[in-house]
């Protein structure tokens, strides 16, 4: 019986051993499997980082963009009103121009001749001065 408690020992001894060689086997993989997971979990962090760069950086265009837009539409409101205005006061300026016709048309010669011009004459020199082709209107004499 001895023999066959040396052949049983024999026999554990080489299963011990190949199990430790396959423990060592599996330890070696599961080292690999954790440096390869937390190389995957540095490289996800990164692309993360990489990722709120980009749509940081996505973000601040379609602001600059929207800025760009504002800014333009603000300056077409700004022409715009200004273009009312001036469209505003030139239609004045050509109802005020009708009715001084009208008044010289129905001007008498007498009129013209004593300078007797129509009242809105002064109006029209006082209101639209900057727009007169003379300043020096000496040539029309002011009612007062």
């Amino acid at each position: 019986m001895d023999s066959n408690l040396k052949e049983e020992f024999e026999r554990i001894k080489k299963e011990l051993s190949k199990t430790k060689t396959e423990l060592e086997l599996v330890e070696n993989k599961l080292e690999y499997c954790q440096n390869r997971l937390l190389d995957i979990r540095n490289e996800k962090d990164n692309l993360k980082k990489e990722i709120i760069k980009y749509e940081t950086i996505d973000i601040e265009k379609k602001l600059n963009d929207f800025q760009k837009l504002s800014d333009e539409f603000l300056k077409q409101k700004h022409r715009l009103e200004i273009t009312k205005e001036l469209l505003d006061d030139s239609r004045e300026e050509i109802l005020l121009l009708k009715e001084i016709i009208n008044d010289f048309k129905n001007l008498s010669s007498f009129d013209f001749i004593r300078s007797n011009y129509p009242n809105n004459i002064d109006e029209y020199f006082i209101k639209y001065e900057k727009y007169a082709k003379y300043k020096n209107k000496d040539h029309i004499k002011y009612k007062k």
